[in-house]
């Protein structure tokens, strides 16, 4: 059980925590040093006045805790300003002009390449401006278009001639911002060119750095592994099981370990961190079993844990496995008495120091709380029953630890991915020794590639597991029998469900009147809340025009009735546009029609999408132009429509429909320029 008097840590990282929400909802305030540094002189004087006088009053020692928790908050804005690259004063975005121009870059990861576009993600180290080479810092993403032969390698310094391209926010509602992902990340631009405009040098780097080593490693495992005479799949799935490489998978794979549960091994993340973490301490427990050399086994486990960072790149879900299982072990071999969750949340602390916008990260957060529900809820549900049995053991054990990693990230899955796969405990018993047989299998391919007969069967090994475990992956894709999808949960019932769980705990934990009476008043207010929100859905209307490139798709909603007709979209465009605004209505009902007219009321919408000439009626109040369907306006008519031209239009039809409507007097509005337009009724 836990007790969370004995977590002490946990009161430093809840302030630190909600600043970092402050921060990401209200951004930074002016004066922020001047008032961190008033703070921390308030806290000190505090501070010392309790140490050397007397005054150990009630009053002052609330005063000095509620200065405490601020400093903590305002902690949180501080590394929040220093973790922002734009604040630098020598960020590249001080020097950017609105016409092409030189920078000078190096490759910071393993180049993607795809059909149309090589990505490189580079560290910019000069830029030229006003005739004027500056030295700079920050990271870009350079789309360079695949039309050339040049082969470019990481650590390899690049002179590039291209113009510096803002992102733009989304232009559809509920459609994942892009732009925020990235700023998230010290990413303000992206540069598209062609071969013709990078300049690559003769020679990488020369100055030493870890991180460009590990870069080095991690892109020699991945061309052996690509050479190696493995089937593209298995070098994909390998690639990413090793070292973290999954730029390569297929999306369609990619959806099918997500709809079994299993998602996480195709990200090097804490599990395979935890692999190689119980293998190097089950090799001393074979030679050491008095632990006699328990420091010497710490510094080992310690380098090879640290290795492991440097190949897959620095990769954040390894680096906070990592970290986390340093600690544990660091408690284990100095300190006989240390608290496991303290561990975890000072390892989560330092992270979010480092980079407090990892609160925003998916697997951050996933990875946190399946740790968290394992070291919990794994000793209750496991000590209820033991089998004789070893394989039975080893399968209640297994089975026991998907439940409390799935409990405990059930909120976080659902808000973000918004299905539920029925299969995850099977799935896991299943891909899970199969992925870890396969990193094995890789590593010893990596070692004795020289021995031609080992290479082979290891080559038919690979292939052949990694063939059984996308058929059973594509066994359990199905919506019918999978996974449940297209599941609504909001933020409402992110945080009701999050503090029904912390609720629970405290029934396990206390098993006191007053943690089932909180348990049951969430448990209401969630409830409450949802009736509430769903009435609120049912009162909504609104006519939608998507912003979908080359498309026309209009959407008529009447509460949680939404009629529209999809024209042809593919699963990519539907699964990024459409499926997160049908996600925000409960008790949806779709219907598809092929109607040009949308009536409700006093609202009548009309689609001109026939390519020839449209002549809007008298009692329209929007008129929806479509595939550079010629308009003939009038100032004759009484009311004077709005006209909306979609994404299926060219621009240089949109230009002409424009300054036709600015000379009638006619209001227009262009989704290909301003995004999707939202008409509330």
């Amino acid at each position: 059980m836990i007790n969370f008097k004995s977590i002490p840590f946990l009161k430093i990282l809840l302030p630190y925590i909600i600043g970092i929400c402050s921060v990401i909802w209200i951004g930074i305030f002016q004066n922020l040093h001047q008032v961190v540094f008033i703070t921390l002189l308030a806290w000190s004087i505090t501070f010392v006045i309790q140490k050397r006088t007397k005054l150990t009053g009630r009053l002052l020692k609330i005063i000095f805790l509620l200065l405490t928790y601020c400093l903590l908050f305002l902690l949180a804005f501080e590394s929040c300003f220093f973790y922002q690259h734009k604040y630098n004063v020598n960020h590249y975005s001080r020097y950017i002009v609105s016409d092409a121009q030189f920078f000078k870059a190096t490759i910071q990861d393993i180049p993607v390449v795809s059909n149309k576009a090589i990505k490189l993600p580079v560290q910019i180290q000069s830029i030229e401006s006003n005739h004027q080479w500056h030295y700079a810092e920050g990271n870009t993403i350079i789309y360079l278009k695949n039309d050339s032969a040049v082969k470019l390698m990481p650590g390899q310094t690049v002179f590039v001639k291209a113009k510096f391209s803002y992102v733009h926010g989304p232009k559809n509602p509920y459609e994942f911002d892009y732009k925020e992902f990235l700023e998230n990340r010290n990413i303000f631009h992206l540069v598209y060119a062609t071969s013709k405009s990078v300049y690559p040098t003769s020679s990488q780097n020369t100055y030493f750095s870890v991180s460009g080593l590990g870069l080095k490693i991690k892109s020699r495992l991945v061309e052996f592994l690509r050479n190696g005479g493995l089937s593209q799949e298995a070098f994909s799935i390998c690639s990413a099981l090793l070292v973290g490489y999954d730029d390569e998978v297929d999306d369609q794979i990619m959806q099918s370990f997500s709809h079994s549960g299993t998602l996480h091994i195709l990200s090097v993340s804490g599990m395979h961190t935890g692999v190689l973490y119980a293998f190097v301490l089950f090799l001393f427990s074979v030679f050491d079993k008095t632990e006699q050399y328990k420091k010497t086994r710490f510094v080992i486990v310690l380098l090879c844990l640290l290795l492991f960072v440097f190949v897959t790149g620095f990769s954040p879900s390894v680096l906070r496995a990592a970290l986390m299982l340093s600690l544990v072990l660091f408690g284990k071999t100095f300190y006989h008495q240390g608290n496991s969750f303290n561990t975890l949340l000072v390892s989560a602390f330092l992270l979010l120091l480092f980079n407090p916008y990892l609160i925003l990260d998916v697997g951050f957060l996933l990875s946190y709380l399946a740790v968290f529900g394992i070291m919990y809820l794994y000793p209750i549900l496991h000590n209820n029953c033991f089998f004789e049995n070893i394989i039975i053991q080893w399968i209640w054990r297994s089975v026991v630890i998907s439940i409390s990693a799935t409990l405990f990230t059930l909120p976080i899955s659902l808000y973000y991915f918004h299905q539920f796969p029925l299969w995850f405990i099977v799935s896991n018993l299943m891909i899970i020794p199969i992925s870890v047989l396969l990193m094995f299998m890789c590593g010893v391919l990596v070692l004795l590639y020289k021995v031609v007969i080992v290479k082979q069967l290891l080559v038919v090994g690979i292939n052949g597991l990694v063939s059984l475990m996308l058929w059973f992956t594509k066994f359990t894709d199905s919506s019918s029998y999978g996974f449940i999808d297209n599941i609504p949960f909001s933020m409402i019932d992110l945080v009701c469900m999050f503090l029904a769980i912390i609720a629970f705990l405290f029934i396990i934990t206390y098993k006191n009147y007053s943690s089932v009476v909180t348990f049951c008043v969430v448990v209401i207010v969630w409830f409450v809340s949802s009736i509430y929100f769903s009435y609120q859905d049912s009162t909504k209307k609104e006519l939608v025009v998507f912003h979908i490139n080359q498309k026309s798709i209009v959407l008529l909603r009447l509460g949680n009735k939404v009629y529209f007709h999809l024209n042809g979209i593919n699963q990519t465009e539907y699964q990024r546009i459409i499926k997160p605004y049908l996600l925000t209505i409960s008790n949806l009902k779709v219907t598809s029609t092929i109607a040009n007219t949308f009536k409700y009321k006093s609202l009548t919408a009309i689609c001109a999408n026939r390519q020839e000439l449209f002549i809007p009626p008298e009692n329209s109040n929007y008129i929806i132009v479509s595939h550079n369907t010629p308009v003939r306006l009038t100032t004759n008519s009484k009311t004077k429509p709005l006209i909306i031209a979609d994404c299926s239009n060219s621009y240089k039809f949109v230009k002409k429909l424009k300054q036709q409507c600015a000379l009638m007097e006619v209001p227009f509005y262009s989704v290909k320029e301003k995004g999707a337009l939202r008409i509330i009724l």
